[in-house]
């Protein structure tokens, strides 16, 4: 019911709203003749109106899901002290009289000294509908309340596959118990922090000592400074917990894909990321592109807080740490707003890292932690009489060792240190469950994701050794596993937002992982915590049930953890069968996943579909990632590897399920199984590979959406398997794929090493094909300056024609790469060739945003300012639909022809009035722009004005533009407002004489339009009707407006149209009839 609720409020908010602004213009309209003043107050009034009754209209129908209902709710509470000034203002008013008649023109000069008239309380008035327009508009933006819009980015958000910080953050909070962590957020370090005196601070302590905690404690109070209604909208806060048991949060490329999700949602790096989204490929962005959109997200907020836990979780293997350390800081030292708060344990190179950005450092001191540990370890003791008994690894076997006495022994024998505790923890597994314990927790400290209860349960029953055998008539019960690792791990509630700890409660805390564990010192703060049906213990074993949801999470329950069981200490105590190394272990799961899918295609009931995951519920992890743990085995045979490859039937099995190659396999028709060599290139095995050609597997082979193995490996960035195949003698030049050959594969990457090695093996620079035609186009629609000049040193043609951009100048134009523009001329480029998207280079920097500099260096360079052609017709309306008048004044400067017809909106002035654009109009009218052109999509400036707002259609009739001329897709202007356009545009239009009966265009008529129409609709139909639309008008898509207003269910408009005399067609006349009963009823 929170989502009902959340609906309610913001609802009665809007309405609250509403009723203000409907009394305020009730009151100033009666002025609004009088003074300008006056009446700029009472436009700014009605627009707000308007928006609210948008957003109300929204929230009634229901078209928003329970989370961003309930943001809805959140963002709509910072209006409400703005509504309620307006408010008081309101009341304020009813005190003075409202205007008498023609006297009151008088006698105004004298009342604008009275309190509503005056300027001080007009400009306060605008003041405070400005503000609250401003957050409503942030709402609008951030819930991306068009439907459409709202499925895109929920769409742009599952391609962009972000790790999701806020989960483990709310189990954090809701483990949290009050007033602990009290004293950092009074520390002066921390306040000089947040109050700006210091750009980063640097939250260090030892392992275990409550850093996670502490994070989600300053995150909580940083959100509450950015919602503050003086910071909203101009504060963001970027969240992200690093963790060493999740392979998509350690990484920059992962923090950055993060960060995107949380803040660009704003215009300029929305649009970057869609520009993304559509890319050819649709591949996911890079590291580089991540961090363009990212810096552009940055810019759209005055200050932006990032708060990044457990630094020290990213891992060290492969340099990940030290790379994302040193991005990190390039990164922040590229900005001004951004203010870093980051925690790890004390390592050196965080440390050096964190004095590179001369960070403020907070040292979380042992006697600071202890009393918030005291307080609610406190309240737990004496609320459960229990908590001896079921708390501590090493549990008592009987009742009796309840008493005192007991208790202080087991205390004074607790274990020193976390190495002790760990060992104590695993030696009390009994023998006859350890090989299944060691199993379960190779598979939970090295599966490449968390592992579900139901999965972990799976791979329990996998056996790899020999020939593999996966006993699935020894399935045992989810808990099973729960109960065998006690002490040792976490579970995460999916459903119910918070996790279970089953491990043993030290003195310790998560510094580490985001959803709070089980060795942390919150862990002993929050004893309370809410335990998913644990039951009494068993008096015979002492053993424990427990009830936990299958697709609950597993985790090591700190990342010490890990640490023991990886490290040397551990052979030299009692525990040292359960040491584990990285490399063996990624060998036994990768084994073990291929024999699962192996097991898996030898099942004959299987189709395969996606129903089969409920009967194999470790087939997903297998499928995706087998040859992830492959890569990172150690040496041994690979036959099971091999045999994978070459079974058309395990072949076909695994496809079927592995996610990414699912998606590129759909894209092909042509797509052939068995084809070895190509799909072991693809996931990166360069010892399967080899040992594949060894057994005789063709190199050029070339059957993929990649077309050979020598593309897929170019693409995939793997230079060593494109080092073997071309040593095995793969054709650098072989034609076929999405990219035409291994040369532009590279290239649209900036692999500049693979490019460099394909032009030595005799690759093509001048090789047409693929989607960009050329390896030059593709290395400058991405930027890879480098790859560039490497192709240009190689005689690549600079003016080869074909790809979506027509040529390499278009490209890199047209996405704002100006140093690849600068090398292109430099090189010898025609600035005026023709051709691609844009149809010249000129017009596709003038449609690029910020492109100023851009714009005049092409015409510096002679690029003709009026040539014809693309996208846009020419230059001048690509700008104007930019909307940048400093690029509309250059190339009015340059002789732009301003009456030059084409395009997508057949002028520039059409382009401009669409995008509502009223500076760029203005000038374009200025340079004697015919106002009545025709021509475009919209056949004239004012008919694409509709959609540009009140102010751009005000100037263009002002400016003679004819209310009733023919032509676009709409027909005529009127009718284009009636489906799309404010009610206040309707009337104006009428009110500058538009026919209303008026024959043409999609809809036929406006009526019909407004019929079909959605915001302001009854009010667009009971004015064309009020101004004498003929009610019963045929023709357009749905014949008449009744018919419309049926078909798209507005029962209030169908009624309005039959009380005016609408006669229903034969057809539609017992539904009609038929309806009216169901509504007297």
């Amino acid at each position: 019911m929170a989502d009902l609720a959340a609906a309610g409020s913001a609802v009665g908010i809007v309405s609250l709203g509403i009723q203000v602004c409907q009394g305020l213009l009730s009151y100033y309209n009666e002025y609004k003749d009088y003074e300008s003043d006056i009446s700029g107050t009472c436009a700014s009034v009605a627009d707000l109106r308007g928006t609210l009754a948008l957003l109300k209209q929204n929230l009634i129908a229901g078209g928003l899901d329970n989370k961003r209902t309930a943001q809805v709710s959140s963002c709509l509470q910072s209006c409400t002290s703005g509504l309620q000034d307006l408010g008081t203002k309101l009341d304020e008013l009813k005190k003075y009289s409202k205007p008498l008649g023609l006297r009151q023109k008088a006698r105004f000069e004298w009342q604008k000294a009275v309190y509503p008239f005056r300027k001080d309380t007009l400009d306060k008035l605008r003041g405070n509908v400005a503000d609250v327009r401003e957050r409503l508009k942030l709402a609008l933006q951030v819930l991306e309340l068009s439907v459409l819009q709202s499925d895109r980015w929920r769409k742009i958000v599952d391609w962009l596959s972000p790790a999701d910080p806020w989960t483990y953050h709310h189990s954090a909070r809701d483990r949290h118990e009050p007033g602990t962590g009290d004293w950092l957020l009074q520390s002066p370090t921390y306040l000089d922090w947040k109050a700006g005196k210091s750009r980063h601070l640097w939250i260090c302590g030892k392992a275990g000592c409550g850093k996670t905690v502490l994070s989600s404690t300053m995150i909580e109070d940083i959100k509450k400074l950015c919602g503050a209604n003086e910071n909203l909208g101009r504060f963001g806060l970027g969240a992200f917990y690093f963790t060493f048991s999740d392979e998509r949060k350690q990484s920059y490329e992962d923090l950055l894909r993060s960060l995107v999700e949380q803040l660009a949602w704003k215009q300029d790096s929305f649009a970057r990321l869609q520009q993304a989204y559509d890319s050819p490929d649709h591949g996911r962005p890079g590291k580089d592109e991540l961090e363009k959109i990212l810096l552009l997200s940055l810019r759209a907020y005055d200050q932006v807080f990032l708060a990044l836990d457990a630094l020290d979780e990213s891992p060290e293997e492969n340099d990940t740490r030290q790379m994302m350390l040193e991005q990190l800081e390039r990164l922040v030292q590229n900005t001004t707003n951004v203010k870093l708060l980051a925690t790890s344990r004390e390592v050196r190179d965080i440390q050096e890292s964190m004095g590179m950005l001369k960070a403020k450092r907070i040292n979380v001191a042992d006697s600071k932690v202890d009393k918030d540990i005291r307080r609610p370890a406190t309240v737990e003791i004496k609320r459960q009489d229990d908590f001896a008994d079921r708390r501590y690894a090493v549990r008592p076997s009987r009742r009796d060792s309840t008493k005192p006495k007991y208790i202080e022994d087991v205390l004074r024998t607790l274990p020193k240190t976390l190495d002790e505790t760990y060992q104590r923890t695993l030696c009390a597994i009994e023998e006859r469950y350890r090989p299944e314990a060691l199993t379960l927790l190779r598979w939970i400290t090295y599966s490449r994701t968390p592992l579900t209860l139901r999965e972990l349960a799976e791979a329990a029953v996998v056996d790899p050794s020999d020939e593999g055998k996966v006993d699935v008539d020894n399935r045992g019960d989810i808990d099973d596993s729960v109960d065998i690792l006690s002490g040792l791990i976490l579970v995460y509630e999916e459903d119910n937002g918070y996790e279970t700890d089953d491990s043993y409660d030290t003195d310790e805390e998560d510094d580490g992982d985001k959803t709070v564990d089980s060795h942390d010192t919150h862990d002993s703060q929050n004893l309370s915590s809410t335990h998913v049906s644990r039951c009494s213990d068993d008096a015979d074993t002492g053993s424990f049930t427990h009830r936990f949801n299958s697709e609950s999470t597993v985790r090591l329950a700190h990342f010490s953890v890990k640490e023991y069981l990886d490290s040397e200490r551990i052979l030299d105590g009692a525990a040292k069968d359960f040491h584990l190394d990285a490399a063996s272990e990624h060998r036994f799961l990768a084994q073990s996943c291929l024999t699962y899918l192996m097991h898996y295609s030898n099942d004959t009931t299987t189709l395969p579909t996606a129903s089969d995951k409920d009967a194999y519920p470790l087939l997903d992890y297998s499928a995706n990632t087998w040859y992830y743990h492959s890569s990172l085995q150690n040496d041994g045979e690979l036959e099971r590897e091999v045999r994978m490859l070459t079974s058309p039937g395990c072949l076909r099995c695994w496809l079927h399920h592995d996610h990414e190659l699912q998606e590129k396999q759909s894209r092909l028709n042509d797509f052939k199984a068995g084809q070895s060599i190509y799909f072991a290139t693809y996931v990166g095995l360069s010892k399967v590979v080899k040992l594949l050609l060894e057994r005789g597997a063709d190199v050029n082979e070339s059957e993929g959406y990649y077309g050979g193995a020598l593309q897929a490996a170019s693409y995939k960035g793997y230079k060593d398997i494109v080092e073997l195949l071309s040593a095995r003698g793969a054709d650098a030049n072989a034609s076929g794929g999405y990219y035409g050959s291994a040369l532009q594969a590279a290239s649209i990457k900036g692999y500049e090493d693979i490019v460099e090695l394909l032009l030595a093996k005799g690759a093509d620079a001048n090789a047409s094909g693929g989607y960009y035609g050329t390896a030059l186009q593709a290395a400058a629609a991405c930027n890879s300056i480098e790859v560039v000049k490497r192709l240009v040193a190689t005689e690549a043609d600079v003016n080869a024609q074909g790809g979506p951009y027509g040529n390499a100048l278009q490209a890199a134009a047209s996405n704002g790469f100006i140093e690849v523009v600068e090398r292109l001329l430099t090189a010898g480029v025609d600035v005026n060739a023709q051709g691609g998207r844009y149809g010249n280079a000129l017009q596709a920097a003038a449609d690029f945003e910020d492109s100023l500099e851009l714009v005049e260096r092409l015409l510096t360079a002679g690029a003709n300012v009026n040539a014809q052609g693309g996208e846009f017709g020419n230059a001048l309306q690509a700008a104007a639909r930019g909307g940048s008048i400093e690029v509309v004044e250059r190339l009015l400067a340059a002789g732009a022809d301003v009456h030059v017809q084409g395009g997508f909106y057949g002028n520039a002035l059409q382009a401009a009035a669409f995008l509502g654009a009223i500076e760029v109009v203005e000038r374009l009218l200025t340079a004697g722009a015919d106002v009545n052109a025709q021509g475009g999509d919209y056949g004239n400036a004012l008919q694409a004005a509709v959609f540009g707002g009140p102010r751009v259609v005000e100037r263009l009739l002002a400016a003679g533009a004819d209310v009733n001329v023919q032509g676009g897709f709409y027909g005529n202007a009127l009718q284009a407002a009636a489906f799309l356009g404010s009610v206040e545009v309707v009337e104006r239009l009428l009110t500058a004489g538009a026919d209303v009966d008026t024959q043409g265009g999609y809809y036929g008529n406006a009526l019909q339009a407004a019929a079909t129409s959605i915001p302001g609709s009854v009010k667009k139909v009971e004015r064309l009707l009020a101004a004498g639309a003929d009610v019963n008008a045929q023709g357009g898509f749905y014949c008449n407006a009744l018919k419309a207003a049926k078909d798209n269910g507005y029962g209030e408009i169908v009624d309005m149209l039959l009380a005016a005399g609408a006669v229903p067609m034969e057809d539609d006349q017992l539904s009609v009839e038929s309806e009216e009963l169901e509504r007297q009823e």
